[in-house]
């Protein structure tokens, strides 16, 4: 029983709360001798009623210590770590005490909700803002070059015919990855699957008709607009959760950059420029 309770992954899943606890209390509270560790009661007691609860016993003394062993295996490797100064010019370390500095100043609760009046001020500050973009929704029919080889470009003016005379497009043209229809589709995320021409082309060309081809990094394609929907403005009723997310989201990053300063504050920044530079 005790050997099955040790190597239970739900355990150590739970245990691991405690563990992180344990770390937080460690480095968190007074400072301790480099060479001496402590695991305090309320520790080892979050550890216990982990596996009482999961086992419905009481762990004996021996199991304890070894449920807390990977955790002071863990704090023994990381202070070694330090005393060999590992962690000193290291990118991947820099990198994430920089993420975890960061998660720690940032404002990530919503700040407090703001009244109508203050949304209906930000929303008439630039109405455009909150406008629906261009859309525009088409099919689309792929030919590979690598399948067709020498008779892509023919294969393709045959296709166009077919589909003009009312052929399948499902059944026109290759397999792809692509859909083959988009539904309001913006212009960057065309332009981005297909390239800016075709992007261009299909807010400038006359639906009902199918016209092409157009190169992309896969091939090339023939394209029938089904409808184009211009920038459409928005009333501030119609943009209201727009509206108060997007004020929402400034307030954060201005109350985050705020903190930034106050830390930047305590600093004093000296930049030593090279002769010549910015000049």
């Amino acid at each position: 029983m005790a050997i099955r309770l040790l190597k239970d992954p739900l355990l150590h899943f739970l245990v691991l709360g405690a563990a992180l606890f344990a770390v937080s209390a460690w480095r968190g509270g007074e400072e301790e001798a480099p060479d001496r560790i402590v695991i305090d009661e309320l520790v080892v007691e979050r550890v216990a009623d982990a596996a009482r609860r999961l086992y419905g016993r009481e762990p004996t003394r021996d199991e304890l210590a070894e449920l807390l062993e990977p955790t002071i295996r863990d704090e023994v490797y990381y202070r070694e770590a330090l005393a060999l100064g590992l962690d000193v010019d290291d990118d991947e370390v820099r990198r994430r005490l920089i993420e975890k500095m960061q998660y720690l100043t940032q404002d990530l609760a919503d700040p407090e909700p703001p009244s109508e009046d203050e949304l209906r001020e930000f929303f008439a500050q630039d109405p455009e803002r909150f406008a629906l973009p261009a859309a525009v929704t088409f099919e689309q029919v792929f030919f590979s070059p690598q399948m067709r080889g020498e008779a892509l470009e023919r294969d393709v003016e045959d296709a166009r015919r077919a589909l003009e005379a009312g052929a399948d497009p499902l059944e026109a043209g290759d397999r792809t990855p692509l859909p083959p229809r988009f539904d309001a589709a913006g212009r960057d995320r065309i332009a981005v699957l297909f390239g800016d021409a075709m992007a261009d082309a299909l807010f400038a060309i006359e639906p009902g008709e199918w016209v092409g081809p157009y190169r992309s990094d896969f091939g090339l394609h023939l394209v029938r607009v089904l409808e184009q929907r211009p920038l459409t403005p928005r009333s501030f009723e119609e943009a209201r959760s727009d509206v108060h997310a997007l004020y929402a989201a400034e307030r954060r990053a201005a109350r985050n950059e705020a903190e930034y300063a106050r830390i930047r504050g305590r600093y004093d920044v000296v930049i030593e420029w090279p002769d010549g530079a910015g000049r």
